[in-house]
């Protein structure tokens, strides 16, 4: 069976990122409603947010079950289609979980974004043909923790652009107006959490992508001048971004603002890793 999707796929994809920005469009009304005398409206808002964030993912959850089912396979992450949406779902999934067990205002202004991105990147290379992967232990490790890693870095690069603006709020002394954030203390614990578990995904994913480089033969496209490629140097800096903010606690000169600002370079810099792949070769 094609690994590509299908016209009505696509038109299923597309309903879900409109359900994902209506709820988003709601939830940024809830602003408005907020500075009414009556709290109603602003409780109407909220669920109707909810609502459209479950749906949304209930959406991509049937459209992965769909596309497995007609490739014939339940493995995750073996094309292009079912990879951005598994990492969409999985960073959706994580909004909702933590809105729910610990409501942190604002997490789904700054990491919906994200999972519309990739759900836009599954429709415009779900139709492009994946590289075609070795069936191997090696391989399959590397692509999980790569993956792995992205999603945890997607969730410290959302908590580091709040912590930027909660922090640029209290300088300037306007704590009664605009969003609340939560406290900066509790975002920078985020970021922290979140790239000290990617962190150790993305050495692995390093090393087993370093391994199949060097290994004489599995199939390898970049050529002698490897280390050239842009996924490959993209990928490296990452990684030292992210080791200056894993050991930002026993550093202070980059603890608060540093920290957060390396949070969000590191992830768009982890974003043009993924881009760079699709173009580049494996």
């Amino acid at each position: 069976m094609p690994d590509t999707p299908t016209v009505a796929q696509l038109a299923m994809l597309l309903a879900a990122i409109a359900v994902f920005i209506a709820g988003g469009a709601v939830s940024l009304a809830r602003l408005r409603f907020e500075r009414q005398p009556t709290g109603r409206r602003t409780q109407v808002a909220r669920v109707a947010a909810k609502a459209l964030l479950y749906l949304g993912i209930l959406l991509c959850i049937g459209l992965l079950v769909w596309h497995s089912r007609l490739r014939g396979s339940w493995l995750p992450l073996e094309d292009n289609f079912g990879a951005f949406l598994w990492l969409a779902v999985l960073l959706a999934l994580f909004v909702a979980y933590t809105q729910r067990a610990h409501p942190l205002r604002g997490l789904d202004w700054f990491v919906m974004p994200i999972v519309l991105l990739l759900l836009i990147l599954a429709a415009v290379f779900g139709k492009t043909m994946p590289h075609e992967y070795r069936d191997s232990t090696l391989l399959l490790v590397h692509r999980v923790t790569a993956y792995g890693g992205f999603v945890a870095f997607a969730v410290a690069g959302a908590a580091g652009g709040m912590y930027l603006l909660a922090n640029r709020r209290l300088r300037n002394k306007r704590l009664a107006s605009g969003p609340g954030f939560g406290s900066l203390e509790r975002l920078e614990r985020l970021t922290l959490v979140s790239v000290t578990l990617g962190f150790p995904l993305l050495t692995i994913g390093l090393i087993t992508g370093l391994v199949r480089v060097l290994d004489s033969h599995a199939p390898n496209t970049m050529g002698p001048d490897w280390y050239r490629n842009p996924k490959v140097l993209l990928a490296c800096i990452a990684w030292v971004v992210y080791a200056l903010v894993l050991h930002s606690p026993i550093n202070p000169a980059f603890r608060g603002k540093r920290t957060a600002l390396l949070s969000v370079l590191g992830f768009a810099i982890m974003i043009g890793t993924f881009v760079a792949a699709q173009f580049v070769g494996k």
